[in-house]
C-alpha cells in the first residue's frame, strides 16, 4: 500500500560556531535524534546529479537523496530483490539472458509527493545516452541496448548480449525526479553541468531529502519522514550534515572534541590514538580490509593536445605520445625504484599493503602469483639506460639521448600532481620524489584543490596524477573497462584519462564478461591475464591498499558498520544530547 503522503516540517540544520542548534522537536518516533555529522575530506561537492557525478564527495552525498534500480545487501554483498534503497522487488531473466524485467516498489516518493515510478528511471537513462550529455557510465551505455518503462512500475532492460555482469553493469542506474528534471534541464542537457539546480535540488527524497549547501562550509541533509524502507521503523537522525575538513589534522581535532559523528576512514597516523582511546570507551572502531587503491595516473598520450579515443564514427584519433611517460620501460623503472617498505614505514605507519594491478587481495579474480615490483635501483637505471635516457651533463637528471619520444637534450622531468591536505598522500610523494631523484629522475610534486585535480584529470592535460580508486561493491573485475579501454577514453566524462589502449585487454574483458556458464574460476583465469598485461604495462602505477578504520563517537546507538557498506543502516543512528 502506498503511504499517505505528508510534508514534515523539521528545524533547519546549521553549524554555528562549533554547535548544533535546533528548533523545535520533531515528533516523537522521527528524527528525534541528534544529526549524523561527517567530514567531506574532498572539498566541496560538484553536483548533486546523478547523471554528470563523477566525484566521490558529491557521490556521497547523492546516495543519500536518489533511490537506485538495485541494491546488494550489506551482509553478503550480492544483489538482492527488496533491499531497502532499491526500487526493484523483482526481476526476472528472459531464457536467452538478454532481458532483464524488474518490478518497482510503489512504496517511493518524492519529497513533493510525487511517486517514484520508472518515468524517473527512464529520464535517467534518456539523459545518459544523449551524447549532449557528459555522463561517466560508459559501461552502461555500451552494454546496454535498451530500456523501457512497460508501465509505472515495470521496467524493461535489453542488454546487447548475455552477460556474466548484467546486474554489475545497472549499478549506476538511479532514479531522478523526472517531472522537476524536465522543468530544470528540460531538452537543453549540453547546458546542464552548468545550471544551478545542480546544487540546489529541492526535489529528492530517499532516508533524507536536501536543504541546503553552503559553499566551504557544508552539505545540510533532513530527515525524510516518508522513507519506505527505515531500519528501526522510521528515520532517526533528524539530519545528515556533511561538512567539509579539507585538512586531516583539523578533521581529527574535531572529532576527539566531538564535533563529528563518525570518522569514514581514520587517519594512519591517528589510527593507534583512536585505538587506545576506543578501548578506554571512548570512541568505538571498525577495521575492515580497504576497498580502495592509491595510484597514480600515468598520461601515456600528448597533454598538450588531448583527444577522444576515437572520433564519432569509431575511427582511432590521432592522440600523440608522451614525450616522458609515452615509453613503457621509464614507467617501469619508476616501479622498480620505489622503495616500498621506505614509503610504508614513513607515509603509512606501517599499515600499508602493496598491490600489483588494478586489483585488491580481496578479489575472487586475484591471481596468486601476482606480485609487485621488487625495489631495485639498479635494474630501473639500466631500463632507462636501454630507453635513451641518460645523464650526460653530470647534473644529476637523466636527458634524452636517443630516446624514442621526445627531442635530444630534454630533460626526464615530468609533474606529479595529488591532492593537498591528506597528511599520507603528501608524505608518499615526498619520498617518492627522493626516490626517484636517485635515479635521476625529476618529479615535480605539487600538492592541489581535489576539485582541480579532478579536473585535469578529465581533461586530460596532465602529466601524472595521483588519488584513489574505489572499486565496485559487488566486486566486479569488469570494471577495468572503465578505465582502461578506448571506449572510457573521452575527454570530460571518460575514466581512461590516460589514454591506455591494448587490443588485447579490451578482448580479455570481453571474454570474461561473455563466458557462457559464467563459471567464476574460469573468468578468474581470464582476468589474471588482463592483470598481468596491466601490470608489465604500467598505464597507472598501483601504489598501496591498507586495512581502513572507521571510527565514531561512543554514545553512537545502531552504528554497525559492514565492510563495503559502512553507512547501511544510517538511517538508524542515534545520539542524543538535546
Amino acid at each position: 500500500m502506498k503511504p499517505f503522503y505528508r510534508l514534515a516540517m523539521v528545524a533547519c540544520l546549521c553549524l554555528l560556531m562549533g554547535v548544533t542548534v535546533w528548533g523545535q522537536d520533531a515528533p516523537l518516533g522521527f528524527a528525534e535524534g541528534d544529526p549524523v555529522i561527517e567530514p567531506n575530506f574532498g572539498d566541496d561537492i560538484k553536483t548533486l546529479n546523478p547523471i554528470i557525478v563523477a566525484d566521490g564527495p558529491s557521490q556521497d552525498v547523492i546516495n543519500r537523496l536518489f533511490p537506485v534500480l538495485i541494491q546488494y545487501n550489506p551482509f553478503t554483498l550480492a544483489w538482492n530483490p527488496g533491499e531497502p534503497r532499491g526500487l526493484a522487488e523483482s526481476w526476472t531473466i528472459s531464457d536467452d539472458g538478454r532481458v532483464y524485467t524488474f518490478q518497482l516498489s510503489d512504496e517511493y516518493y518524492w519529497n513533493d509527493g510525487t511517486p517514484v515510478t520508472t518515468a524517473d528511471i527512464m529520464w535517467f537513462w534518456n539523459a545518459t545516452i544523449n551524447e549532449d550529455t557528459n555522463s561517466n557510465n560508459q559501461l552502461l551505455i555500451d552494454q546496454v541496448e535498451s530500456m523501457v518503462a512497460v508501465d509505472d512500475y515495470t521496467l524493461e532492460v535489453t542488454f546487447k548480449v548475455a552477460s556474466c555482469t548484467a546486474l554489475d553493469t545497472l549499478n549506476p542506474v538511479t532514479a531522478v525526479p523526472a517531472h522537476a528534471f524536465e522543468e530544470w534541464f528540460g531538452s537543453d542537457l549540453a547546458g546542464m553541468e552548468d545550471s544551478e539546480f545542480n546544487l540546489d535540488m529541492p526535489v529528492t527524497g530517499l532516508d533524507f531529502t536536501f536543504d541546503n549547501f553552503r559553499p566551504g562550509e557544508q552539505v545540510t541533509l533532513r530527515a525524510y519522514e516518508n522513507y519506505p524502507d527505515p531500519v528501526e521503523g522510521s528515520v532517526i537522525p533528524a539530519g545528515y550534515i556533511y561538512k567539509t575538513v579539507t585538512d586531516q589534522v583539523v578533521q581529527m581535532e574535531q572529532f576527539y572534541a566531538g564535533e563529528l559523528t563518525w570518522l569514514e576512514s581514520v587517519p594512519q597516523s591517528s589510527m593507534e590514538e583512536v585505538r587506545t582511546r576506543s578501548d578506554a570507551g571512548e570512541f568505538q572502531i571498525f577495521e575492515a580490509p580497504a576497498n580502495t587503491i592509491r595510484f597514480l595516473s600515468f598520461n601515456l598520450a600528448d597533454p598538450e593536445n588531448p583527444q577522444d579515443a576515437v572520433d564519432e564514427d569509431g575511427n582511432p584519433l590521432d592522440q600523440g605520445v608522451h614525450p616522458i611517460l609515452g615509453d613503457k620501460r621509464v614507467r617501469q623503472a619508476l616501479a622498480l625504484a620505489m622503495n616500498y617498505d621506505e614509503i610504508n614505514e614513513g607515509a603509512f605507519f606501517g599499515n600499508g599493503i602493496p598491490v600489483a594491478s588494478h586489483v585488491l587481495p580481496t578479489s575472487w579474480a586475484y591471481p596468486e602469483d601476482l606480485a609487485p615490483y621488487p625495489f631495485d635501483p639498479d635494474a630501473a637505471g639500466a631500463l632507462l639506460d636501454e630507453a635513451g635516457w641518460t645523464d650526460e651533463d653530470g647534473d644529476g637528471i637523466r636527458e634524452c639521448n636517443g630516446c624514442e619520444t621526445t627531442e635530444d637534450g630534454t630533460p626526464l622531468s615530468f609533474k606529479v600532481e595529488t591532492n593537498a591536505g591528506n597528511v599520507s598522500q603528501e608524505a608518499l610523494y615526498t619520498i617518492l620524489q627522493d626516490q626517484w631523484s636517485q635515479i635521476g629522475v625529476d618529479a615535480q610534486v605539487s600538492f592541489l584543490d581535489f576539485n582541480i585535480l579532478v579536473d585535469s584529470l578529465l581533461a586530460q592535460n596532465y602529466d601524472a596524477i595521483g588519488l584513489f580508486w574505489n572499486f565496485s561493491i559487488p566486486a566486479n573485475p569488469d570494471d577495468a573497462t572503465d578505465v582502461f579501454t578506448p571506449s572510457a577514453d573521452v575527454i570530460g566524462s571518460g575514466f581512461n584519462t590516460g589514454s591506455y589502449n591494448n587490443p588485447r585487454v579490451t578482448e580479455l574483458l570481453e571474454e570474461a564478461r561473455l563466458l557462457p556458464g559464467c563459471d567464476q574460476a574460469e573468468r578468474a583465469a581470464i582476468y589474471g591475464e588482463m592483470y598481468e598485461i596491466l601490470a608489465d604495462e604500467l598505464p597507472w602505477l598501483w601504489l598501496s591498499t591498507s586495512t581502513v578504520m572507521s571510527a565514531a563517537q561512543g554514545n553512537l546507538e545502531n552504528w554497525d558498520p559492514q565492510a563495503g557498506f559502512a553507512r547501511w543502516n544510517i538511517d538508524a543512528w542515534t545520539s542524543q544530547s538535546r
